[in-house]
């Protein structure tokens, strides 16, 4: 071929990328203008975060493929749902994911930088590449430009997701082609499968009942087989397994040797050996180097990327995981123009002679958004049918103030009856409290509405145990849109109020089941809180300041204790097992102005987790009581 036919082909190819990356309206350096570093802000916050995780590269990546699957690259995927709307992210093949608050954590910091500007939808995109490439996988071009959107359906994920049951010509003719993907997108996006995990339940199917017969699936390697069910027992929803064993956390070619030793998870994983187009691909992985592969996947990410994108004037949202339904500050402006002095006056005017109700109504804060969303459903009373929220031993044995809540409100009611709810009451509460014994204050959105349900196993399986390690913590907090940032954050309300013994006896008495103490506990801390706090005797009356010496006051003794191994809980120790926590708390020590400041942010979020607005719920006209 001559010079001048290559040049023509080179040019042909170069206008054929260019025409597909910049597709209906996006392209690479959309942001070139407008916010500079934005795709340096998420590569640097991803290395980071992978250095912590590295098992979140899957779930991420996984996240990009189901948003655009599911009503185009739009970013729905990460809305949150409601009682009576649950959301994409609540529907059963999405509960596989994760890293939503490391989603929320780089779109803040992108918001500070660059205040409404980058989209939910491009970071997902931007941060699926990054993951990629931080697994030793292959670097592409993301174009940017897609809008979010704002509906999100959680039965729209079941009819355009393709299910791990489903064969080649299923995934081919009833989800990716209707998209706009061919064959080969399907061979080589099945090849994202090289890194991550995947829940038993997802294939017990092949090992226990693949023919409704109690058998497995023939196709699955002999060998694999009995290692698979070693690993998986029947009805198992918790365990792992890795999708691509060995090499999970690389992404390689490896992934496809697997699929011709029949060593995979899904059906649709063995499913490309049925399609001749697929096995010859295959082959070509093994006996070549991954070359070909890791061209091929960066075209077919920058397809789906291009999936129904939202573009142009479109909408574009503050914090990835609210919808149209966000609160907004001054709310009762009209309805209730002395709400918020109403609440904050009678503050002032009783908790500096009862500074200890501090801590229990800012932890009644978090207890009650963690379950069910900010709703106030913690205040409601258990009945002869339920138990409620607050008979929970979470907050049986720790929250106080409830009467507090209720002769707030009571004021509020014969200002303005039928007006403020609970849960915007619990929210102005907590933050006028922390600020009339010297703490920080900030910004309280309203508009929240009640919820009309409260249970006690909801408690249970919601809020994070003082037993928990840095992985339960992480994984709790995440499942709410809070990232790692916020958990330090948020724990440091721990600086005021007390705990009863028993929540932390085991690491002095028992640690391990041989009556011995908690090595991490500081010895001289262990056996003062032995002798003169908690005895055996009796540990389920006694009280320990968890700040000792300034449990009153808001400031930095909590992270000065952690530091010198002096926190009461296994969850307050887990934060010095991590290095990125660790050396966070250590910044927080030496800058005395970041913590309130950082606090102050971090309520600010974790008081929109789930909020109902609108027509959702109600508006208690007792918070004790669900209305007739």
């Amino acid at each position: 071929m001559g010079l001048s036919k290559l040049l023509l082909v080179f040019s042909l190819l170069l206008l054929l990328f260019s025409s597909l990356t910049e597709a209906k309206g996006l392209k690479v350096g959309f942001y070139a203008k407008s916010c500079p570093k934005a795709e340096a802000i998420v590569s640097k916050e991803m290395k980071r975060v992978m250095k912590l995780a590295p098992s979140l590269a899957g779930p991420l990546l996984r996240m990009h493929f189901h948003d655009c699957f599911v009503n185009g690259c739009d970013g729905s995927v990460l809305l949150n749902g409601t009682s009576s709307s649950p959301a994409e992210k609540d529907a059963i093949p999405n509960l596989s994911l994760r890293g939503f608050g490391t989603i929320d954590g780089i779109k803040e910091k992108l918001e500070k930088a660059c205040p409404g500007i980058v989209s939910c939808s491009d970071i997902m995109a931007l941060v699926a590449r990054d993951v990629v490439v931080l697994t030793n996988g292959p670097f592409w071009e993301v174009p940017t430009g897609r809008r979010d959107g704002r509906r999100s359906v959680a039965l729209d994920t079941l009819r355009n997701l393709p299910p791990p049951v489903f064969n080649f010509s299923q995934i081919l003719n009833g989800f990716f082609a209707p998209k706009g993907l061919n064959a080969k997108d399907v061979i080589v996006l099945s090849g994202g499968h090289t890194i991550g995990t995947s829940h038993c339940s997802s294939f017990s199917n092949r090992l226990y009942n693949f023919t409704g017969k109690g058998d497995a699936d023939p196709s699955l390697d002999k060998f694999y087989l009995p290692k698979l069910k070693e690993k998986c027992k029947p009805d198992d929803v918790n365990t792992l397994v890795e999708m691509d064993p060995g090499s999970f956390k690389t992404f390689d070619a490896s992934y496809y040797k697997n699929v011709l030793k029949r060593r995979v998870l899904f059906t649709s994983d063995q499913s490309l050996l049925e399609h001749s187009e697929a096995k010859a691909y295959l082959q070509r992985q093994i006996n070549g180097s991954p070359s070909e592969f890791f061209k091929d996947f960066g075209v077919s990410m920058v397809k789906m990327g291009n999936i129904q994108v939202l573009t142009g004037n479109e909408v574009l949202l503050s914090l990835c995981i609210f919808s149209s339904a966000e609160l907004k500050l001054n709310f009762y402006n009209k309805s209730c123009p002395m709400a918020e002095k109403i609440i904050s006056d009678f503050i002032n005017e009783h908790i500096p002679h009862a500074p200890s109700l501090a801590a229990p109504l800012l932890r009644m804060h978090f207890h009650d958004c963690f379950v069910r969303g900010c709703d106030a459903s913690v205040l409601i009373n258990s009945t002869s049918n339920n138990e409620a929220e607050k008979d929970s031993p979470p907050n049986k044995n720790s929250l106080r103030g409830f009467d507090f809540i209720d002769r707030v409100k009571s004021l509020v009611e014969a200002q303005c009856p039928g007006i403020v709810s609970c849960a915007d009451t619990i929210a102005l509460v907590a933050r006028d409290a922390i600020r009339a014994i010297g703490g920080p204050t900030w910004n309280v959105p309203t508009g929240r509405r009640d919820g009309i349900a409260s249970r006690a196993s909801e408690a249970l399986e919601n809020i994070p145990a003082p037993t928990f390690n840095i992985s339960f913590l992480q994984n709790f907090f995440d499942r709410k849109g809070l990232n790692i940032t916020d958990l330090v954050l948020l724990s440091g309300g721990h600086t005021i109020g007390i705990s009863h013994c028993s929540s932390f006896s085991e690491r002095l008495y028992n640690f391990s089941g041989k009556g011995d103490t908690d090595p991490s506990l500081d010895k001289l801390y262990a056996e003062n809180l032995k002798k003169k706090k908690c005895r055996l005797s009796n540990d389920s009356v006694s009280f320990v300041e968890m700040d000792p010496g300034s449990f009153r006051t808001f400031d930095l003794g909590y992270y000065r204790n952690l530091l010198k191994r002096r926190g009461l809980f296994q969850s307050d120790a887990a934060l010095i097992t991590n290095s990125d926590t660790k050396s966070f708390i250590i910044e927080l020590v030496k800058n005395h102005k970041k913590f309130p400041r950082g606090f102050a942010l971090s309520m600010e979020k974790m008081g929109r987790i789930e909020v109902k607005t609108g027509f959702e719920g109600e508006i208690r006209k007792n918070c004790a009581v669900i209305n007739n």
